[in-house]
């Protein structure tokens, strides 16, 4: 048993782990706050008004608005340009015509259509228009009009007798059966015989006979007559074209119309320009337009624009405005007030400064700052952490297999004399913590036998193991476990640190028949442990169990009190986290489920500038 151990514990120097975990965790939260309040805009804020409050330049102003007055100031001044412009005649003139109902009137007329219309009227009849275009209407008639030439053209074609002829044979009964005969085999027989020199008798009595027939006979009379020559002289010619032309024209809606406007004795009474005119004069005796010319030649709306774009009024205006602003009256009342200080921004800034003073994390900050408390947890960075919350165990962080194990063999394996199994996980028990238990239970595992190799072989108990070789390898940092000191004499459970070899390790904590911590090294088949004995150690309690690394040393604490220090060159090399629990003795049914149980486990590592 460690005298020291014994000793810390009864002078109350071994804190109990409940008050290590609220004084880390009051801790971490002061840090964070502190980490959050010393990037805040508040504190930059009170580090502001501090500055300001405590400087000469804040003190002289304090002086300067305490001597401040109304009387001969820029707000005294600027009402009393006010009132002398408020008494202007032509500013008093201007506000007799702005927001009348005659001025609302006038601007809802001034964008009306009508008034637009009867200045487009009044353009129209007194700059000429109207009366030129008066006078084009009434001299449009039809004597001598193009109209008139091209329908005495249109009649005389219609008259002539080519147009008559082809009129009356174009496309006719007659005209197509005089066509149709004259292509006939009768006809071409005729004229054939009629050519024919020298005869003979038949030859002679046929083309007499055809030369009475009365088809032939009709047909030549009509071939020669006079209007089938007209006929034919009028097909393609000029006249004929012109005809159709100028027939085309005056059979048209819009010669038609023209026609009956020329001979129209009334068409100026029916023309747009005499329209236009009677509107015009039915606007000019309109009330609103009348009122509209009328207000606009008076003197009152002549000053009313001489003043609105004025520098009088546009000053007025700012004046009226700034002086029935909020901010122009609390000036007012301000400059006038014999307590102005308590009422400026800087008196403001003093109270905020002050109020910020007594702020509990503002008076926490400076209790803090510039003290070694947060050291630790400004150097270190946790790199590797497991509360064992989730509902199964993170494989990403854990392996089921020790790191020389998985590397040979791929699995968990036991060695001669061993009589339990560590399995792949199903001895873990994840509950807000994890237990490693040891059951009663056949279990088939692998054991090494010259010269087969490694033999399937069957076991009484089984057990597990968590390695960290997949996730985390440190040289030198602190590594935490929160384990419950909960010994069997038949099981050691140890939570040590390994390198690529199982032996030398270093134990943050092994218990069962020897409770102890240290580095465990094997000589000749004998385990040795440089290090301590922790059995005076509360059986049942939780513990914090820490070892810090640095190089060759190794510095054991418990609940943060530290316990020993222990110098191992060879442990000076990369390590990786394990927890097991094995049988070296049969363990009473009345002990089991029994193991190893670690609420957490924490790494840190000391940050890179």
């Amino acid at each position: 048993m460690s005298f020291k151990i014994f000793t810390l514990q009864l002078l109350g120097k071994l804190k109990p782990v409940e008050t290590v975990e609220k004084q880390r965790k009051i801790l971490q939260d002061d840090f964070f706050e502190f980490q959050k309040v010393d990037s805040s805009d508040e504190l930059k804020k009170y580090l502001e008004l501090e500055k300001e409050i405590n400087s000469e330049e804040f003190k002289k102003k304090k002086t300067e608005i305490e001597a401040l007055q109304f009387k001969g100031s820029k707000e005294y001044n600027q009402l009393k340009e006010y009132e002398g412009l408020k008494k202007k005649k032509t500013i008093k003139n201007y506000f007799k015509i702005a927001g009348s109902s005659e001025l609302e009137r006038f601007k809802k007329i001034k964008s009306s259509e009508k008034l637009a219309e009867y200045y487009q009227l009044l353009e129209y009849v007194k700059e000429g228009q109207f009366d030129k275009d008066k006078k084009e209407i009434l001299g449009q008639v039809f004597k001598g009009s193009v109209e008139e030439r091209h329908w005495i053209e249109f009649k005389k074609l219609e008259k002539s007798a080519g147009i008559k002829a082809f009129k009356e044979l174009d496309k006719s009964d007659l005209l197509k059966k005089h066509e149709i005969f004259g292509q006939s085999e009768k006809l071409k027989n005729f004229v054939q015989l009629e050519n024919m020199p020298g005869k003979d008798k038949p030859k002679l009595k046929e083309y007499k006979s055809l030369k009475r027939d009365r088809e032939i006979r009709s047909y030549f009379k009509f071939e020669k007559s006079k209007k089938l020559k007209l006929y034919r002289e009028t097909v393609d010619s000029h006249d004929l074209n012109r005809y159709y032309e100028l027939k085309e024209l005056v059979e048209s809606d819009n010669f038609i119309k023209q026609v009956a406007f020329l001979k129209d004795n009334k068409k100026f009474e029916k023309s747009d320009a005499n329209k236009k005119y009677i509107r015009f004069k039915q606007l000019s005796s309109d009330q609103d337009i009348r009122f509209f010319l009328g207000f606009e030649k008076s003197s009152l709306y002549k000053n009313y624009l001489d003043i609105a774009e004025s520098f009088d009024l546009k000053r007025y205006n700012e004046l009226e405005e700034l002086i029935a602003s909020k901010e122009f009256k609390e000036r007012k009342s301000y400059l006038e007030d014999k307590k102005k200080w308590e009422k400026t921004e800087e008196f403001a800034r003093q109270n905020e400064y002050l109020a910020m003073k007594k702020l509990p994390h503002i008076v926490k900050y400076f209790k803090y700052k510039g003290t070694p408390v947060f050291d630790f947890l400004k150097d270190w960075e946790v790199v590797f952490e497991d509360d064992f919350l989730k509902p199964q165990l993170d494989v990403e962080k854990w392996a089921t297999a020790g790191y020389i194990a998985d590397k040979m063999l791929g699995d968990n394996y036991s060695v001669v004399g061993d009589n339990y199994v560590f399995t792949q996980g199903k001895n873990l028990k994840m509950n807000g913590k994890l237990s490693i238990e040891v059951r009663k239970e056949k279990a088939t595992g692998k054991v090494w036998k010259m010269p087969a190799g490694f033999i399937p072989v069957e076991m009484d108990y089984t057990s597990g193991i968590i390695s960290s070789w997949k996730s985390c390898w440190l040289e030198d940092g602190i590594f935490e476990a929160k384990i419950k000191f909960d010994p069997v004499r038949q099981i050691v459970s140890s939570f040590y640190l390994a390198g690529e070899q199982n032996i030398p390790r270093v134990n943050l904590l092994e218990m069962g028949n020897k409770n102890r911590l240290g580095v465990l090294t094997v000589n000749s088949g004998k385990a040795n442990v440089n290090g301590m004995d922790i059995s005076n150690l509360k059986k049942g309690a939780w513990y914090i169990f820490t070892v810090v690394k640095q190089g060759n040393n190794f510095t054991w604490k418990i609940n943060e009190t530290e316990i020993v220090t222990v110098q191992s060159p060879e442990m000076n090399t990369k390590l990786h986290l394990n927890a097991s629990s094995i049988v070296v003795n049969d363990v009473p049914g009345s002990q089991l489920p029994a193991g190893l149980e670690i609420d957490w486990v924490k790494c840190y590592r000391k940050k890179q500038n």
